[in-house]
């Protein structure tokens, strides 16, 4: 597995487990062992109702005149791998003994902030952080760096098995999930940018952790990770994005555009790869997650990209209605895309309530 950097992050959708010994404190460059991402089983696809609601306006691109505020700074990276993880904690994680440690409340903020961030360049609605559900999240990374690997189901058989963390492990993007002597630092601000990018993923036609993050219907997150230097000189890191099953469930969206796509606009270069895998869902249903969400049908859609005048070749184009967030989407790949290019995507032929729907939208992504 290639190591990742700020740009591009390895991610396989498939529990690993890397041990190694010896080592020191060593730098945080992008050199060492990269972590590996999972992202939580799909929800049950929504199935219509079978009287469908009202129909919603009928869909057009966002506004390109909207104005969305400059992205927050790739963040610093620290003098070494123990100086970055102890800036993370008020109380240092202990994971031979099965604590979790606490986060400083920064972290969980700047998390937050990001990803709201994000979710804005996107034109969707801002999330708020859930307190009461912060366990979970917490729980669920100490199982994954305390067992070194990656899995939403772990059984009781775990070192650090408690309920919050199964719980939490099932409704949670994932990261990490490794422990090596060369395992690299990476801010919360780069495990965000690989949930995104998920390049490793194009083989299973898979962005599930990406669709949860843009979920329009995704209202709250809790965050937790745990990271810690072995008293052996490994390392184990990981981390759990909470995105659905919430206590008290979620607030309705507001106002929401007509399609989700990726990347729009004007994007932050670290956040997209061209390797990647571009997608696209169609909000058909501005109330709720599933009804006519779950039933837009890309069988007949093109994907039509261009630069100016000049067509580039898509590629490993599929589609589903899976509910990873929300329950429609479709994916592919483009070849020759750069960065500081204005490219405009039209996306034709999506059936919606029974109806041929064409949308187009551009996208640049910026250094």
């Amino acid at each position: 597995m290639a190591s990742f950097s700020m740009r591009w992050m390895g991610a396989a959708l498939l529990p690993l487990m890397v041990t190694g010994c010896g080592g020191g404190d060593g730098g945080s460059g992008s050199g060492g062992t990269t972590p590996v991402v999972v992202a939580p089983a799909p929800t049950p696809s929504p199935t219509a109702s079978a009287t469908a609601p009202a129909p919603s306006p009928s869909p057009s691109p966002s506004p390109s005149g909207t104005t969305v505020a400059p992205f927050p700074a790739a963040p610093a990276a620290p003098a070494s791998w123990n100086a970055g993880v102890a800036a993370l904690y008020a109380t240092a994680p202990d994971v031979p003994n099965c604590r979790a440690g606490v986060l400083n409340a920064s972290v969980r903020a700047d998390v937050l902030t990001r990803l709201n961030a994000l979710r804005a360049i996107h034109h969707l609605p801002a999330v708020t952080y859930a307190d009461a559900d912060e366990e979970q999240a917490t729980q669920a990374a100490l199982l994954m760096a305390a067992n070194g690997k990656l899995d939403h189901f772990p059984t009781s058989a775990w070192t650090c098995y408690t309920e919050n963390g199964r719980k939490g492990a099932g409704s949670s993007n994932l990261y990490g999930g490794l422990i090596a002597s060369n395992l690299a630092f990476y801010s919360e601000d780069a495990y965000l940018a690989g949930w995104m990018i998920e390049t490793s993923n194009i083989v299973a036609n898979n962005v599930g952790h990406r669709r949860w993050m843009l979920d329009p219907f995704l209202g709250r997150i809790s965050y937790g990770r745990v990271a810690q230097l072995l008293s052996d000189g490994r390392r184990t890191d990981a981390s759990a994005l909470k995105v659905f099953d919430f206590a008290g469930g979620v607030p309705a969206p507001g106002s929401l555009p007509a399609f989700v796509a990726y990347p729009q606009g004007d994007y932050p270069a670290r956040y997209f790869d061209p390797r990647a895998l571009l997608s696209f869902s169609v909000i058909a249903d501005a109330t709720q997650r599933g009804g006519a969400n779950a039933t837009v049908n890309f069988s007949a859609a093109t994907v039509t990209v261009k630069a100016g005048t000049t067509t580039l070749a898509v590629s490993n184009i599929t589609f589903d209605n899976v509910g990873y967030g929300l329950p429609n989407n479709i994916q592919f790949n483009v070849a020759g895309l750069q960065d500081n290019v204005t490219y405009e995507v039209t996306i034709a032929n999506v059936t919606v309530r029974g109806a041929a729907k064409s949308y187009t939208y551009t996208f640049r992504t910026m250094g």
